[in-house]
């Protein structure tokens, strides 16, 4: 780079035109022909000056026309385009295309100064190679000197070693070749004498291990057979005391063998009360069922009339209501209506055969503990006055009334409810 060339680039007329595209880039929201024909027009003779001055030549362009163009642009055509960027207006457009106009001579004689930029790029770029060609051939040759010259003395230097080197490999050779012959010796000697004492080492440690062998044989023989004796009396008394413990065991199982046996007439009570809680779940189940289908045809029967709704009715060439549109709508709304009202009754049909299924097994659960604690006579008695009385009630009274007991059967009930709670305070009173 000369000192030209970067007063060139240094040249304010750079910076004149990147401002004044920044102020003409302002975005402008209602426009007109004449609005965009100035601005169009501002921006070709902006790009056309900034094409010519980057045609010049750095190192020689006229500087006083470039400085002349710089000021009047500055002073008139900038000024306009700052006010511009604010107001918006197509009056400084208008005005900075009358002042850009009075120095067009000026800027077309710039023009016969310049280059085309690729030309101007190519030269400028053919400079910049040949320039860093030559320094880079001058740095190379003064570098090969220098190489050349230092090789040559460390070539010198390596000779010498290498001769120097050659004599003491001849003397080390001579020197290993003894040394070796002494080390075979040496090593065949110390070979012998180590055979030697391993062998005896050898039958030391197996005199050793068969004096210690046959000293272990003889404590474990020893110790075994008096942990077979220990063990053996051991085992005995656990045979012992297991049997005891099996026999009072086998007791205690038939005792409790008697009282499950008792108590698996209970289970089969309750067994009567689960098979009540089987059905009501299921009851539960179909109510549940019926109850989500009636929702369904409401909402069904709701988004149809929304949809008819926002759509409307067509009406006829006549300009009448369309009747056969309007019937057939609300048919189907009927027809909606009609299932959700019969699947609401299935639903409550179902969940009251729950509520009347839970109430029996409810009813037997409360009769089980009482029915254990009575006499057998009073139990069978009790029993069959229950099943006269209860089963089968249901099927006589319909499943949409719940099922009641007969005054006499309630006093029955009763009667032996209080006895056996008295009988069992007694039993208590008397345990105390």
């Amino acid at each position: 780079m000369s000192r030209w060339s970067d007063e060139f680039d240094e040249h304010p007329i750079h910076q004149l035109l990147n401002q004044a595209d920044e102020y003409l880039a302002s975005e402008v929201d209602n426009t007109d022909a004449e609005f965009g024909d100035e601005r169009r027009r501002l921006r070709n003779v902006l790009g056309t000056l900034r094409a010519v001055v980057a045609g010049l030549d750095p190192d020689f362009y006229p500087k006083q026309l470039l400085d002349q163009i710089h000021q009047h642009f500055n002073g008139q055509v900038l000024n306009q385009l700052r006010a511009y960027s604010t107001q918006k207006a197509v009056n400084q457009l208008r005005t900075a295309n009358d002042h850009a106009t009075q120095y067009a001579p000026q800027i077309f004689s710039l023009a016969g100064m310049s280059r085309p930029q690729e030309a101007q790029e190519s030269v400028s770029n053919a400079q910049k190679a040949f320039a860093s060609f030559a320094a880079s051939m001058e740095s190379t040759a003064n570098e090969t000197n220098q190489r050349f010259t230092k090789h040559e003395a460390e070539l010198s230097a390596v000779r010498e070693k290498a001769a120097s080197l050659e004599q003491t490999l001849d003397g080390l050779d001579t020197t290993a070749n003894d040394k070796l012959a002494e080390w075979q010796y040496d090593f065949t000697e110390m070979q012998t004498a180590q055979a030697q004492q391993h062998s005896d080492a050898q039958i030391e440690r197996d005199t050793k291990f068969d004096e210690f062998l046959t000293e272990w044989k003889t404590t474990v023989e020893s110790q075994q057979n008096e942990i077979a004796t220990t063990q053996a009396d051991k085992l005995q008394d656990t045979l012992d005391a297991f049997k005891v413990i099996g026999e009072e065991t086998l007791a205690d199982v038939k005792e409790k063998h008697a009282s499950i046996r008792e108590i698996h007439k209970l289970v089969g009570r309750d067994s009567v009360a689960g098979g009540y809680q089987t059905s009501a779940g299921e009851e539960k189940a179909e109510a549940n069922r019926w109850r989500w289908i009636s929702l369904a045809c409401l909402a069904a029967a709701i988004i149809w009339l929304g949809v008819k709704y926002w759509s409307g009715f067509s009406t006829t060439t006549a300009g009448g209501l369309n009747w056969p549109e309007i019937i057939t709508a609300s048919s189907l709304t009927a027809v909606f209506l009609v299932a959700a009202g019969y699947t609401s009754r299935q639903s409550k049909l179902h969940r009251d055969n729950e509520k009347l299924l839970r109430s029996y097994a409810l009813e037997t659960k409360a009769l089980d503990p009482f029915i254990a604690s009575l006499e057998k006579d009073e139990q069978q008695a009790i029993k069959a006055e229950l099943v006269r009385r209860m089963f089968g009630q249901q099927n006589a009274t319909g499943r949409n009334k719940q099922v009641k007991l007969d005054e006499g059967s309630m006093k029955t009930i009763v009667e032996k409810v209080s006895d056996g709670v008295t009988e069992i305070v007694e039993k208590v009173v008397n345990k105390s």
